[in-house]
């Protein structure tokens, strides 16, 4: 008969060294090994370790798609519709995630950002000067909690999710403006003045309050980028940016280029791309994207082109944002069917390396969509 020490055994270091190569499907899974396996999934080390062997180069393509329908003609009610789901390299749906019962999110909601598997969503209100509503969201492994809000009643004009390696922390930023515009032309073009902001940690699980010199910005209508640390907003003819780790604001001026018309900004090799659209003479939409870095100068500092993509997209194609996504540029938008008299949300795909191009049709109820980079882990929702 065996003896005890006779039995297979392997060093707890080995197990820890294979677990962190498996994926996030499995990881869950074998939560109920046992006791040791469950809390050691819940370490930041070992969620640390994990993300750091997930296969970053080849992110999912996040599509989130909503639509709405009204069902009532007399009391304005509405039907919103959402859909989130993982498409691989070939444009297939690998997943369809779960989202969070209409209880915890509402109708209308938008993502934010997308960071290491962690979703930030913005659920919107009806009143117009109240703050949203602000969740952190990891799909896969189906944690949710609401961000706690804070009294603030001042206008929310920019918010943006990242995370910075250098306090190894996620936060979340929203600045304030001083008062809705009073003037009618600022009102128009969307200007306002920006005096404030609040940082909301995962790691304290708190929010504060930072003050500033008062700056003039033109409200964003594109969504943030996190670039190594550093989240960035297109406020057109400058880029606010805001370190995580230093919780410095900063103005950056954009190339001057009066042709063309910026319209959101993305990230590209850990490298900040503007988007750019522009009409041909006969009427064909394109889009520009340019790879950028920050130089200084005597006059300050300032963004300069340092790499251009040409996206043709036809005469009837109205594009929101970009997003490299592996070796791809995707452009959601929406293409006119001149024969049917409408309109369905498409993804336009320019290859990098072969110059190819392709569409991919999203659902019928989709009225706008959006497109993330998003990668599985283990990352918490609860205070690290």
């Amino acid at each position: 008969m065996a003896s005890r020490c006779d039995k297979p055994f392997l060093p707890f270091e080995i197990i820890i060294n294979i677990l962190k190569r498996l994926p996030v499907k499995s990881i869950v899974r074998f939560r109920c090994v046992c006791k040791e396996w469950q809390n050691l999934f819940k370490t930041p080390s070992f969620i640390a370790e994990h993300l750091d062997h997930s296969d970053r180069k080849n992110p999912f393509l996040l599509l989130h798609e909503w639509g709405c329908e009204r069902r009532g003609f007399i009391d304005g009610s509405e039907d919103w519709r959402h859909s989130l789901r993982l498409l691989d390299h070939k444009l297939e749906t690998i997943e369809v995630l779960s989202i969070p019962s209409i209880c915890s999110f509402g109708r209308r909601w938008k993502i934010i950002g997308s960071c290491n598997g962690l979703l930030c969503v913005q659920v919107d209100r009806c009143e117009r000067r109240s703050p949203s509503s602000l969740w952190l969201w990891n799909p896969v492994i189906r944690e949710v909690r609401e961000v706690p809000n804070t009294p603030n009643d001042r206008r929310v004009c920019e918010v943006g999710f990242g995370f910075s390696s250098v306090v190894n922390d996620y936060k979340i930023v929203r600045f304030y403006s001083q008062e809705f515009p009073k003037n009618k032309v600022d009102r128009l073009y969307h200007h306002t003045m920006i005096d404030s902001v609040e940082v909301y940690s995962l790691s304290t699980g708190s929010w504060k309050e930072l003050k500033f010199g008062a700056f003039h910005i033109w409200e964003a209508f594109s969504k943030a980028v996190n670039v190594d640390g550093t989240i960035f907003w297109l406020d057109d003819p400058v880029v606010l940016s805001f370190d995580i780790a230093t919780e410095v604001a900063t103005l950056t001026q954009l190339p001057n280029e009066d042709v063309l018309c910026p319209l959101g900004l993305g990230v590209y090799e850990d490298k900040l791309v503007g988007h750019y659209v522009f009409i041909e003479e006969d009427g064909r939409l394109s889009s520009y994207a340019w790879v950028m870095k920050e130089v200084t100068s005597e006059s300050g500092k300032s963004l300069s082109c340092t790499q251009k993509y040409k996206i043709d997209h036809g005469p009837h194609f109205l594009v929101y944002n970009l997003c490299f996504w592996r070796n791809e540029i995707v452009c959601p938008g929406k293409k006119y069917i001149t024969k049917e008299g409408g309109r369905k949300c498409v993804l336009h795909m320019f290859n990098l390396n072969t110059n190819e191009e392709r569409e991919f049709n999203c659902s019928t109820f989709c009225t706008r969509c959006d497109v993330f980079n998003y990668e599985k882990s283990l990352v918490s929702v609860w205070n690290n």
